[in-house]
């Protein structure tokens, strides 16, 4: 079966697969004053990541044709209107700022009739009658001649005290006032019966020893091979891919035989194939991914940035470059010297006031063979005791 291929001679919309001079996915545009980065709109509104490839085909086929901007736009308008929306219902919905409109009840007006003491017991049952089967008739307030059907001999008329009352209509029932959420009551909690204690197994001292000099060196030696590090990471990644075997899954190519690790695969196809690596147009520097590329050009070069420090108005990169940061606004204090209980909020800080217990002075004065713990101490003594060697 024939391979097909696919030519593309203009720019290629990712999202219609149309052909023409369309607008590049990653670079901000202006609209009504707005500025819109598409790759940013399909991620937010439609939860959708659409990478750039590497190589030559990136600029080309990186774009979106205006069809498909217009129906994008619309998209996150319509997104936005829905949450504007709900939001301002829950709002007022949670501060009983809502309420349904009843249908009034009509009820008829109850008609007092008052007779006169001339007549007798027969008048009046006549009236009562008379009047019980006009409550029969469902236009009752609405006829006006009622007063005709009537005999002439009994007249009746409408007092303000009541002596005898037809039958009563039923009253319309006061609206419910608005029924308030209240809050489920917490329950008393049941004690946790204690759960069994697992024994955890210390995989850090399996895989090496720590070994602390007089002048706060740390040094890790594996356990297997006596291999000596300087830091816990090294010795650790030296375990998992030497004695586990459990190695970084290697990648091959596909012009060649070769495996490489896949953080590596563009350097190979840029040294081996001649296929650059992605790279950013600005300042030319290369990545391993095209997302680490718009990561720079958005940082370096557009200046955006998601993670901000407000004490000191420094931007940052990355989420764990900020929160290395945040310790220095921190009061914490996470380590703590053994021997004075003085407390420092960096590792290095408490390994340099180790040196001072341990009377270990590795900064020597050229002139007068002075020895110092610190580096800035040594400055110091030049600066006081030998002012002409600055």
């Amino acid at each position: 079966m024939a391979t097909k291929t696919w030519k593309i001679e203009k720019d290629l919309c990712r999202c219609c697969h149309a052909e023409g001079t369309f607008d590049n996915l990653a670079e901000p545009r202006t609209f009504l004053e707005k500025e819109e980065v598409y790759s940013d709109m399909l991620r937010e509104c439609l939860d959708l990541d659409i990478p750039p490839v590497p190589g030559e085909l990136c600029a080309i086929t990186y774009s979106i044709c205006n069809a498909c901007i217009t129906r994008l736009r619309d998209a996150c308008n319509f997104k936005k209107q829905v949450q504007d929306c709900e939001q301002r219902f829950m709002t007022l919905y949670y501060k009983n700022a809502i309420q349904g409109l009843n249908t009034e009840t009509v009820v008829k007006e109850e008609l007092e009739v008052s007779i006169d003491d001339n007549h007798s017991d027969d008048d009046i049952e006549t009236i009562v009658l008379k009047k019980e089967e006009d409550d029969d008739d469902d236009s009752f307030m609405d006829r006006d001649d009622d007063d005709d059907d009537m005999s002439e001999d009994f007249a009746i008329t409408k007092k303000p005290t009541t002596s005898m009352k037809t039958r009563s209509k039923p009253k319309a029932k006061p609206k419910a006032p608005p029924v308030k959420k209240e809050k489920p009551q917490p329950q008393p909690k049941k004690k946790a019966e204690p759960k069994p204690v697992k024994e955890k197994k210390d995989d850090v001292n399996e895989e090496y020893a720590l070994t602390v000099e007089a002048d706060g060196t740390q040094t890790f030696t594996c356990r297997v091979c006596d291999k000596s590090f300087n830091q816990r990471k090294y010795v650790h990644q030296h375990h998992r891919q030497v004695h586990l075997k459990l190695r970084p899954k290697l990648r091959g190519c596909h012009l060649c035989d070769v495996k490489v690790p896949t953080h590596q695969r563009t350097y190979h196809m840029e040294e081996v194939h001649g296929l650059p690596a992605p790279s950013c147009g600005a300042c030319g520097k290369r990545f391993a991914f095209p997302w680490l590329v718009l990561r720079h050009q958005k940082f370096h070069h557009m200046g955006e940035s998601k993670y901000r420090c407000e004490p000191c108005n420094l931007t940052f990169i990355g989420r764990s470059k900020y929160m290395h940061h945040q310790t220095k606004h921190a009061d914490v204090k996470a380590f703590k010297c053994a021997i004075c209980d003085k407390e420092f909020k960096w590792r290095s800080g408490l390994k340099t006031h180790m040196l001072i217990h341990n009377n270990i002075r590795r900064h020597v004065c050229k002139i007068c063979q002075d020895a110092f713990v610190q580096q800035s101490s040594l400055k110091y003594h030049v600066l006081k005791k030998h002012p002409e060697m600055v």
